[in-house]
């Protein structure tokens, strides 16, 4: 049976670390370290005056997480300034998606926050362009078969990864903000026509504020990477309660838009999930969600990843989801085709291994 886990008592706001002995000291940054979120338990420890609680070496290990987040942040401020030089030429808005909006616009969801790459998107008719600036400027797309090449350029919402060839940093170049392919039809043009430029930026844009909560909504229950999933709930969390603490009248204007692009179940959904992990404080209707086997099969897959604490059966949720993301991602003729290329692939890996 698994422990109790510190790390959830902890960001549901139920532990103080005083009550913790060194061994369950130890678990807690373990747990948030295998979750993606040793930066934020950093930060929220810090700014809760708590994490002199804790024995020496582990507030050292707070210390460096909290280093490490910082000159993080340094770098993608310097990453973004060479990716604003190399696509300074186009005549079209470049939206910064995500980690990096948030690390841009100073949001409180940028705390803590080390993200692998870079998201940003341009109108479609702008992709090529975009591409060809990006290369000039040092960034080039790694070795794909003539397959996975076709999967980017004409199905996904996105180009192949692209990494700088000197400092190894990755883009991600975006047309749309789901696939077209996808089988939940979500109106994401409209979230990019109403994006807005960023105040001070002169140059880059981002989506308007409940924009980037259902982008951050539908970016979680449309993929099937939760082996980071509660950090991507605590990013909805933090969304959710500054744009609430900016404006009272924040949270009826998300659930309108929400309604407005066909992604109110899914927002109700992924606000019951921040309820369930952070305790977000949410109207009393938005709290009234069916408990489905999709959730707790969602809830199971973004709860902690520690071998100690997570819960029984989460290798069969993390199953269950990436065969609903590939459902989702394809319809059913593109779905056979992708999946039979797949195996093939790995059964030619594997004849390769063995000779």
């Amino acid at each position: 049976m698994a422990e109790r886990s510190p790390l959830l008592d902890l960001l549901a706001g139920t532990l103080a670390v005083e009550q913790l002995d060194g061994e369950g000291g130890s678990l807690l940054l373990a747990e948030a370290r295998a979750s993606g979120l040793l930066g934020r338990v950093a930060n929220l420890l810090a700014s809760s005056a708590q994490a002199g609680a804790l024995a020496p070496h582990l507030q050292a290990q707070l210390s460096a997480a909290t280093i490490h987040a910082n000159r993080f942040r340094q770098d993608v401020w310097r990453e973004l300034g060479a990716v604003e030089q190399a696509l300074s030429a186009l005549r079209t808005p470049v939206i910064l998606l995500k980690g990096a909006s948030y690390v841009l616009t100073g949001l409180p969801a940028a705390q803590g926050r080390v993200f692998s790459d870079i998201d940003i998107l341009v109108a479609k008719n702008q992709m090529a362009c975009a591409e060809a600036a990006l290369m000039l400027g040092g960034w080039a797309i790694g070795k794909l078969d003539a397959y996975d090449q076709r999967y980017y350029r004409q199905w996904a919402h996105e180009i192949p990864p692209m990494t700088h060839l000197q400092r190894g940093t990755t883009i991600d170049l975006h047309h749309s903000l789901v696939m077209p392919t996808c089988r939940v039809q979500v109106d994401s043009s409209r979230m990019i026509a109403a994006a807005v430029p960023v105040r001070g930026s002169g140059f880059w844009w981002r989506l308007q504020d409940e924009d980037m909560v259902l982008h951050a909504a539908s970016h979680l229950m449309l993929n099937a990477e939760f082996d980071r999933g509660l950090r991507d709930i605590g990013d909805i969390d933090s969304l959710y309660r500054h744009f609430t603490s900016l404006s009272v009248d924040f949270p009826a204007r998300l659930i309108a838009r929400a309604h407005e692009l066909g992604l109110a179940p899914m927002l109700t959904q992924v606000l019951w999930l921040a309820w369930v992990f952070f305790k977000t404080p949410l109207p009393a209707h938005l709290l009234a969600v069916e408990n489905s086997l999709f959730l707790r099969l969602v809830a199971r897959a973004a709860s902690t990843r520690h071998p100690d604490t997570r819960p029984a059966g989460q290798n069969w949720a993390d199953l269950a989801l990436l065969l609903r993301e590939m459902y989702l991602r394809l319809p059913n003729r593109l779905l056979l085709a992708h999946l039979l290329h797949k195996m093939s692939f790995s059964v030619s890996k594997v004849e390769t291994v063995t000779l």
